[in-house]
């Protein structure tokens, strides 16, 4: 089917700046994009006139699919506590498509996610970056093997003590992980992974990267409540970040520091930083909350936009195939009654592959 929106705002990840044009879809891709006057035949017309056109929003950090909405323990397929030693889990092969929370994510504009194992394993699983809608991960999955996550702090130790009884410490996790680390380094299907690690404090943050030097791999930091506190040695060091979630509750002594002015202080540092909300620790539907808080605290709105879209696209390798409008790309857009950006602004519709997959009312 080929869908023509005419007429729209749309944003240009180029410029950082929205513009009247018209989009055509057709099979899964951007067909084109043009100035108006589009003279193609389409199946299907949308006249967004006085509306807002924006790429599919991305999640950078969500458990969505492992950890079911509603559901307790026997919804949460975020977390294995019995690894033998050496085993590498998939986060593929725990994903439920059928989750509830796919559907408030299509009607909060987020068409990808990349998800990754809950915060309690030092080391987690193999990440993936899967779309919004579909009945199977294949049918989702946008990239598989992302990655393979980490985490330090709290979460990871008192995760160890509920299963076995006995203490973990931060020389103990980072034992683990400069374990990992090197079997990455050895294994030719491993040792391309990206390595994304959890952590709060700035004593964990300078640990993370400590052991990435001496390692001598990449890595990205995901959450960094304490990145304003560490060393300038170190924190000039970090590329970039999968910055929150800010809003959520202050559940352990990690989180104290916690507070929206880290989005001014990476961008002021010209830090690399996309959003995430970690769901379902803030919530899908949160996550443009995130960029709003940024805009509050002095991040100009094109930047926090380009950081949901584009920029979170870059971050996770995916920007060849969606985070942008234009022609090629898949048809992952949504359409705003008003400027994204602000609070009050509402999801019109949301198509994932070209294929219209949420319209107000819907749900």
């Amino acid at each position: 089917m080929k869908i023509l929106i005419c007429n729209g705002f749309v944003f240009d990840s180029i410029h950082k700046a929205f513009f009247k044009k018209d989009i055509l879809l057709e099979e899964e891709r951007i067909s084109e994009v043009t100035d108006g006057s589009n003279e193609q035949e389409a199946d299907m017309l949308i006249d967004a006139n006085g509306m807002y056109v924006t790429p599919g929003l991305i999640d950078t950090c969500s458990s969505i699919g492992l950890k079911e909405s509603g559901i307790g323990r026997e919804g949460n397929d975020s977390y294995e506590p019995y690894a033998d030693e050496g085993m590498i889990f998939h986060v593929r092969d725990g994903i439920y498509p059928f989750d509830t929370s796919f559907k408030d994510a299509l009607e909060a504009g987020v068409t990808a996610s990349h998800i990754m194992s809950g915060p309690e394993s030092v080391v987690g699983a193999v990440t993936a970056v899967i779309h919004s809608a579909g009945t199977t991960f294949e049918e989702m999955c946008i990239a598989d093997g992302t990655g393979i996550s980490f985490s330090m702090g709290d979460v990871p130790k008192q995760a160890f003590f509920d299963a076995t009884g006995k203490p973990l410490t931060r020389m103990g996790i980072a034992a683990q992980m400069r374990k990992m680390m090197h079997q990455l380094n050895q294994s030719s299907d491993l040792k391309d992974k990206r390595i994304f690690i959890r952590c709060h404090r700035a004593d964990d943050l300078e640990t993370a990267l400590r052991i990435a030097k001496e390692m001598d791999k990449p890595i990205t930091l995901v959450h960094a409540t304490e990145f304003t506190s560490m060393d300038e040695r170190w924190s000039d060091q970090v590329e970039e970040i999968i910055a929150g979630p800010v809003f959520q509750s202050i559940e352990r002594n990690e989180l104290l520091k916690l507070h929206p002015s880290i989005y001014q202080n990476l961008y002021q540092r010209q830090k690399k930083f996309v959003f995430a909300s970690d769901h379902p620790k803030s919530g899908v539907s949160n996550l443009k909350l995130e960029a709003t808080l940024a805009i509050r605290e002095g991040v100009p709105e094109n930047e926090a936009l380009y950081a949901l879209t584009k920029g979170a696209a870059e971050l996770l390798s995916i920007d060849h195939v969606t985070g942008t409008i234009e022609a090629g790309m898949f048809g992952d857009l949504v359409i705003w009654d008003q400027h994204p950006m602000n609070v009050t602004a509402t999801v019109w519709k949301t198509f994932i592959k070209g294929t219209e997959v949420y319209s107000r009312g819907d749900f």
